[in-house]
């Protein structure tokens, strides 16, 4: 792992089928300190936004199968905040897949931040 992290983010190892290979790939550099290619992670943003957990300790999430098309991940925005008051210290749900799959599954889409 030490020896992963020496390597710029081109090179490092991902997880993944070639779509999620590729957006992490494309992704990584937008992640990164004044475009330094070692500096800032996405390893780091899942570490500061964690995956919440449920009673058994175990990741809330709906993982990845070619049957529904879709995964789904809840994470904590800000887990400093144990008893949030504004939505900024709140939880977020992040789904990602089939568009015919994820969009029946929205109330609203936002563009340009406005509803």
């Amino acid at each position: 792992m030490e020896e992963e992290a020496k390597q710029t983010f081109i090179k490092r190892a991902t997880v993944g089928d070639a779509s999620e290979t590729g957006l992490i790939k494309f992704v990584q550099p937008l992640l990164m300190d004044d475009g330094a290619l070692n500096e800032g992670s996405l390893d780091e943003i899942r570490k500061n936004y964690p995956i919440l957990k449920n009673n058994e300790d175990e990741d809330i999430m709906i993982p990845f199968s070619s049957e529904i098309k879709f995964n789904m991940i809840v994470r904590d925005m800000n887990p400093s905040v144990k008893e949030p008051k504004h939505e900024k210290d709140n939880i977020a749900i992040f789904l990602k897949g089939a568009p015919e799959k994820v969009l029946v599954r929205c109330s609203k889409i936002s563009i340009n931040n406005e509803d």
